[in-house]
């Protein structure tokens, strides 16, 4: 584990998350981004950026688990989503993304 003791990798997993930190999936053509600690302002996912890593245009943005529709701008800054009225009762919120 190169010479770290594995005391350390279980600290280093153990460090509490920031709405900033996202992971992302992909399953059935539609991209996932799942915020790893509950937002407490509006989302900007920076790797959704136009002109960025993903080519596709947005054809919507909904909230996994709520029917609550969901406000959202891509722009060059990134993918804006506004912050949801309600948000589930887990920890970890995730958003579907599917292409136009």
């Amino acid at each position: 584990m190169g010479g770290r003791p594995i005391r350390s990798l279980v600290n280093e997993n153990l460090a509490p998350y920031c709405q900033e930190d996202i992971r992302f999936t992909v399953k059935e053509g539609n991209l996932y981004a799942f915020v790893l600690a509950r937002p407490t302002k509006d989302i900007v996912i920076k790797t959704l950026a136009t002109g960025g890593l993903y080519e596709d245009e947005i054809a919507r943005v909904s909230m996994l688990g709520s029917d609550e529709r969901i406000e959202w701008n891509r722009s060059a800054a990134g993918l804006a989503i506004k912050l949801p009225q309600t948000l589930p009762g887990q920890r970890v919120v995730g958003f579907e993304i599917p292409a136009q």
